[in-house]
């Protein structure tokens, strides 16, 4: 099929699955982006395209394929193009489960000028990411609150600090506003700051006789500089410089930046400027804007859909399927503490599919450390309530003893639950805790 260029993979209902699009600076011009094209109808993204005229669904409808069939297609951004598909059914047994959708497409002059960019990617996604914010798992106020945070600052160009304990997902989120930006198209790439030494951070950000630096490679794109925390002291005024800079010589020739940074940390943001840890100038380069990701052990209602997810995702790679979890593992699970997190969670659940069962997840399939909590850390006693209000009320107590032997200082506090000096204070004014 070498003269087809693009993929298009659904399931039995037409949603999408999988997309490989030759030239992603399409979906640009199309108006969308690329969550727009996936687990939705691919109908929602044209205009009089309907189960009768659409390849897809006929070959749903007849369970046959269809040969090099010509379709206009016009986008919801009026973007027209014409495609020409051939679209093949995918079977189970005698069940047909989806389609997969060869296509090339074509233009007309006035569109042909829209597409003077060619992407610099080939497949779809090969900006080096994996996430997106429909990933982010969690129903909770404290994670919804931030998501709508970094969506609506993924729009602008303003340097962006994620806050979080180890496991909170710090780069998912990263990731996450990088797809949401109209930088999608452009690469993501990481730059470890515990890594940089004096002898490898001008080659590693400028590059040499024989490569590119980060600098050139994530022009026009995000660059995420990772555990910012660990950066040495001495190397910060180099950074902020290459933070910067307007240009760059590539080839003997001055390019231009254009380059989105976010920063990660998994220490409260406030004492590295408080303790010298980062430079002022540097601190308040890059916390233009700050996210704090909550402690999984504060937003106990996410635990058990994540688990469920988990359980879907693990059933489709492992041999073994789960058909279900017992209720004295869903209760050990809420009653954890989580300390590596969304992390800790995945790995639980990995661990049970590498235990014998019988399709259903028991205590002896969990990790031992959560198996065999010691009786004191559990609540005692007959409580009365939904479980955000039983989550609440434990909260709120130990908040209130973290605070009594930190003698209520609020930003030893906040680092030994984990959390940020402001989610504290938002928590001791929800619970009136003073």
């Amino acid at each position: 099929m070498s003269h087809y260029d693009n993929v298009l993979i659904t399931d039995e209902q037409g949603t999408v699955l999988f997309y490989d699009l030759a030239d992603i600076n399409v979906l640009q011009q199309m108006g969308v982006t690329p969550d727009d094209f996936f687990h939705r109808c691919f109908l929602d993204n044209y205009e009089a395209l309907d189960e009768e005229t659409s390849s897809i669904y006929q070959v749903l409808k007849h369970k046959k394929p269809v040969h090099l069939q010509n379709q206009l297609l016009q986008t919801k951004a009026g973007f027209t193009f014409y495609s020409t598909n051939s679209t093949y059914p995918i079977f189970d047994g005698e069940q047909c489960i989806g389609t997969i959708e060869f296509s090339r497409h074509t233009y007309e002059p006035p569109d042909i000028a829209m597409l003077h960019q060619h992407a610099a990617h080939k497949l779809y996604r090969d900006n080096h990411t994996v996430y997106c914010f429909e990933d982010i798992i969690g129903y909770s106020e404290l994670l919804l609150r931030q998501i709508a945070r970094a969506k609506n600052s993924a729009k602008t160009n303003s340097a962006i600090m994620i806050y979080g304990a180890s496991g909170t997902g710090k780069e998912m989120f990263a990731q996450s506003i990088h797809n949401e930006s109209d930088r999608f198209t452009k690469p993501y790439r990481v730059l470890n700051c515990g890594m940089l030494t004096a002898e490898n951070i001008d080659i590693l950000l400028y590059g040499d006789a024989k490569q590119h630096g980060m600098l050139a490679m994530v022009n026009g794109g995000t660059l995420l500089l990772d555990h910012i925390h660990l950066l040495p002291k001495s190397l910060q005024p180099k950074l902020l410089h290459a933070l910067d800079l307007q240009q760059i010589v590539i080839d003997g020739q001055a390019v231009p930046l254009n380059i989105r940074y976010i920063s990660t940390t998994s220490h409260q943001p406030d004492e590295l400027l408080v303790n010298g840890t980062l430079d002022a100038s540097l601190y308040y380069r890059l916390n233009v804007v700050q996210v704090d990701l909550p402690p999984l052990s504060n937003r106990k209602e996410d635990i058990l859909p994540i688990v469920e997810t988990y359980i879907m995702f693990f059933n489709d790679k492992m041999t073994k399927k789960v058909k279900c979890i017992e209720d004295e593992v869903k209760q050990l699970f809420l009653m954890y503490n989580w300390p590596g997190n969304v992390r800790e969670l995945k790995n639980a659940v990995e661990n049970a599919y590498n235990e014998p069962h019988e399709g259903v997840i028991t205590r002896e399939h969990i990790p031992s450390r959560i198996r065999h909590m010691k009786e004191e850390k559990q609540p005692a006693g007959e409580y009365h309530g939904t479980l955000k209000d039983l989550t609440e009320q434990y909260e709120k107590t130990l908040i209130a003893d973290k605070l009594k032997q930190t003698n209520g200082r609020l930003a030893e506090t906040a680092r030994q639950l984990g959390i940020s000096r402001q989610l504290l204070k938002y928590k001791c004014t929800k619970y009136e805790i003073r």
